[in-house]
């Protein structure tokens, strides 16, 4: 009977733990907030891929010849893809500006990060960027029709999320010469927020004379910005 029972006990062990590990061998369940977080990833690749295949379209063969089914087969989604995602192609215009602009914070800011104490010349290393990045997105032709959509555009969300990027780098470069201001850089009466502010406005003016001339090269661009922000930096600057 004691054998009997010793046998009877160690089927039951052994059924229970095996049980236990075809148990735990099961995939865990995928919760609801994974299915989200994954769908909301894959949206995201998604629109980012869109906007990348549609920034090069725009630059080769312009805007005007760039269709939204053109994109689309590029992209390997469907055009109500794009028509859900951005609206029309003005939408998607104002999306590249919008990836745009958001990489040039990001190298504005490691710009920034890495540079030396009191040194005003970071200002200059700044402008050519807001200037020479765009060019590498899209031609003057695209340029023109992304500002003119910009300002008259019907898709409010995109416009205003492109003009929110542009007060985002006049934001850096204003805080910037704030923080050169501190470290008594320029002189004392000199107003660090309007400085940055003049210089910004001076920057953006440039910017749309240069896509606005098909004569105008961008170096003649640059190099007028150039000197034209070191008139305002000679009257700010502390004497050496």
């Amino acid at each position: 009977m004691y054998k009997a029972l010793k046998f009877i006990f160690c089927n039951i062990n052994c059924h229970y733990f095996c049980s236990q590990l075809q148990f735990s061998a099961l995939p865990t369940p995928r919760t609801s907030r994974d299915s989200v977080s994954l769908r909301q990833a894959n949206k995201l690749d998604r629109q980012k891929r869109i906007v990348a295949n549609a920034s090069r379209l725009f630059s080769s063969i312009g805007f005007e010849k760039t269709a939204i089914e053109l994109v689309a087969e590029r992209s390997d989604v469907s055009p109500a893809t794009i028509y859900n995602n951005f609206e029309n192609k003005t939408g998607l215009l104002l999306a590249v500006l919008i990836e745009e602009g958001a990489g040039v914070q990001q190298i504005g800011k490691r710009i920034i990060a890495q540079r030396q104490k009191r040194d005003a010349h970071i200002i200059y290393r700044l402008l050519d960027l807001y200037v020479d990045h765009p060019m590498e997105f899209m031609n003057k032709s695209c340029w023109r029709q992304a500002l003119a959509a910009s300002i008259a555009s019907s898709n409010e969300k995109f416009s205003l999320e492109y003009q929110n990027v542009e007060k985002k780098l006049q934001r850096q470069l204003v805080e910037l010469i704030h923080c050169l201001y501190e470290e008594q850089v320029f002189l004392s009466e000199v107003d660090p927020q309007s400085l940055g502010e003049v210089i910004w406005n001076n920057v953006a003016q440039m910017f749309t004379d240069f896509i606005s001339d098909n004569e105008m090269s961008l170096e003649s661009a640059k190099d007028t910005i150039n000197k034209q922000t070191r008139a305002l930096m000679t009257l700010a600057l502390r004497p050496d």
